[in-house]
């Protein structure tokens, strides 16, 4: 009997050894950041994107067992920052290879604060010191902390340890958030010694810090895309060293990322190029066979390929290999197998692309459309949205979405007054609810050679322009395609009437509605704006309640060829399916052309929302035009850009 429970106990120490901790030091490779088996400590590699501060893409950051768990270690000036909160300057990172250490230089110059974060190898992790030659500013006492956040996902219900005493990470957040100013969050926990997931041997990470108290927060409270974040307040009247961590995690030195499969999941046709890439751990051999399965009715699978895949160049990370299945041409269900990895099953047969695209026009178009009620079945996606578009954005203003309105506003209405006929047509911005036209008429201009180079009639979703009502799953009669096209041309002909040439977009003016993430209807009230009235009258058309959307209106001529180029090409697929619509955006195209051609090109740019390049758009108005009408002179127009065009080539 011993002997058996013997060898049960010698084969769970085996089973669990590579859980164990090991003490190794990371080491400073290559590609300039500390990596061991399982673990990677990134300092500096990226750095903030300009637009969105809050990217969670810099500072110290770890990679543990394959999977980025933590970022933003860096000195932020409040406990959970969001997407605008400040972030310093980069001024500069020195790899020392002599040292193997790392460090970055940054700064906050609007309070001459500068500082440096240097990472050197400790066992199983690294030690953070932060220092700085002057002490912190009076402004930022009390505000400055150095942060580290780490990721929802990975933590949520599990368990931690402050100074040894318990607590969990809470699947939903809790408790007030945090406003500046206003409210200050609650921590989770505070201590010296933090140690999160004590209980998993794969995401176990323990900071330290030598002086000052760590707190635990939970920054989703304040943002749904916050993370937990660990946070030490910086000592006031102090220079030198500000901050040390001793950040580390479990390891295991025999462990290898599993491989990952990359291949079609639409699936093949027959005769076409089959080549699944393989993406291996740097550390990985390559070796054994990769095999296509192919799914028998009965559940099991037959290897029908069986080769060694094609080493090729490594890239950042990981090393690759290429497994080519071309010559299997018979019709099936397959899947593809390389070591303990096996793919989702996926298809070869001449019809794998043949209903690849009804998702697209079915449910994405339909969802994004603005000024409208989505249904589908017993779902309603989205109320009629905006209804109240939309009132003049104020001159030499900059918003925060990458729109922006010049000295003067181009139109014949004063800042905050409303613009009538706006509300109607266009699609949500992906991600966002704004009406980016430079996004409009690119998608009608797609629309339109989809239509004319396929003819697609699937009709699936009813379109009811009285009643603002389009139901999904339910044909009106009327092909989806048309119906899309007349849906953004509605939009770019509304900008047209309104105010006489394309605008950059609509757009809400506030942050706390930009960042709302249910239905479109409950941005505004759906009632226009009146100045006279106070925020708790309405009369069922107006209300004093200013949250109406924003139109910026300043000209801009490649924006406007870019808007003609798109109505051009959409009369032409709507010439039979509806006349009259063709016809006005036939001719609103040619006006356009005309008024631009009397006057030096407007080029008012700002971000991605003015148009793109002048001669590009140019060119794109002119070949539609010309397709469109037959004139000589749009012809001659294209002549004319021929250096532009050869220049491009």
């Amino acid at each position: 009997m011993l002997k058996p429970l013997l060898a049960v106990a010698i084969a769970g120490a085996f089973a669990t050894a590579s859980t164990i901790t090991l003490a190794a030091t990371p080491k400073l490779n290559d590609k300039q950041y500390f990596s061991q088996p399982s673990l990677d400590v990134v300092v500096f590699s990226n750095w903030y994107n300009g637009l969105f501060g809050d990217s969670k893409i810099s500072g110290v950051e770890l990679i543990h067992f394959g999977e980025r768990t933590a970022t933003n270690g860096d000195v932020r000036l409040s406990a959970t920052p969001e997407q605008w909160d400040p972030i310093p300057t980069f001024v500069e990172r020195k790899v020392d290879q002599a040292s193997g250490t790392i460090s970055a230089t940054l700064a906050y110059p609007e309070y001459d604060f500068t500082y440096t974060i240097t990472a050197r190898p400790i066992n199983n992790g690294v030690e953070i010191t932060l220092s700085s030659p002057n002490p912190l500013p009076p402004a930022l006492e009390g505000k400055a902390g150095f942060n580290m956040e780490f990721l929802p996902a990975t933590y949520m219900e599990t368990s931690f340890l402050a100074d040894g005493k318990p607590g969990s990470f809470p699947l939903y957040p809790t408790g007030v958030k945090e406003i500046i100013g206003e409210h200050e969050p609650q921590p989770l926990a505070t201590g010296q010694h933090l140690v999160l997931a004590p209980e998993s041997p794969q995401k176990r990470v323990s900071i330290k810090s030598e002086s000052l108290p760590l707190a635990l927060y939970d920054g989703r409270a304040k943002a749904q895309n916050g993370w937990y974040v660990v946070r030490g307040l910086l000592p006031a009247g102090k220079s030198g060293t500000l901050a040390k961590w001793q950040l580390t995690a479990s390891t295991d030195d025999n462990w290898l990322r599993a491989p990952v499969i990359g291949h079609s999941q639409v699936g093949y046709l027959p005769q076409q190029t089959k080549r699944a890439v393989i993406e291996l751990d740097a550390r990985a051999k390559l070796s054994g066979d990769a095999e296509l399965l192919r799914v028998n009715p009965d559940g099991t699978t037959t290897t029908v390929k069986k080769r060694q895949p094609e080493k090729h160049d490594n890239y950042t990370r990981y090393q690759y290999a290429v497994f080519d299945f071309s010559d299997v041409t018979t019709s099936g269900v397959y899947q593809l197998r390389y070591g303990e990895t096996t793919t989702a099953p996926f298809s070869i047969d001449a019809s794998v692309l043949d209903n690849a695209w009804h998702p697209t026009l079915d449910h994405y178009f339909p969802v994004q459309m603005d000024h409208m009620l989505i249904n589908e079945a017993y779902r309603v996606w989205h109320g009629a949205s905006h209804l109240d578009d939309a009132l003049q954005a104020p001159v030499n203003h900059t918003h925060f979405d990458l729109y922006a309105q010049g000295p003067t506003t181009d139109t014949p209405y004063e800042p905050g007054e409303h613009i009538p006929g706006l509300n109607v047509g266009g699609w949500y911005d992906a991600g966002d609810y704004d009406i980016r036209t430079q996004t409009q008429y690119h998608t009608i201009t797609s629309l339109v050679q989809t239509w004319e180079e396929f003819g697609l009639t699937r009709d699936t979703t009813l379109v009811d322009y009285e009643r603002k009502y389009v139901d999904i799953h339910v044909p009106d009669g009327k092909p989806d395609l048309l119906q899309q096209i007349e849906h953004g041309s509605l939009a770019l002909l509304a900008q047209y009437k309104a105010v006489g040439h394309a605008i950059p977009g609509i757009i809400v003016p506030d942050l706390s509605q930009y960042t709302h993430l249910g239905d479109g209807l409950t941005m505004t009230d759906n009632l226009i704006y009146d100045a006279d009235m106070s925020d708790t009258e309405s009369d069922g058309t107006r209300s004093g309640v200013f949250d109406d959307r924003w139109a910026f209106t300043s000209k801009s001529t490649p924006l406007n060829y870019g808007s003609m180029a798109a109505l051009a090409a959409a009369s032409r697929a709507m010439a039979d399916y509806n006349p009259a619509l063709a016809a006005e955006c036939r001719d609103t195209a040619i006006a356009a052309w005309q008024e631009e051609a009397s006057h030096a090109p407007d080029m008012f740019k700002v971000g991605n929302t003015t148009g793109g390049g002048l001669e590009e758009e140019k060119l794109k108005a002119a070949v539609e035009l010309l397709i469109t009408t037959g004139d000589k002179k749009y012809q001659r127009a294209v002549k004319d850009l021929l250096p532009y065009i050869e220049g491009e080539f």
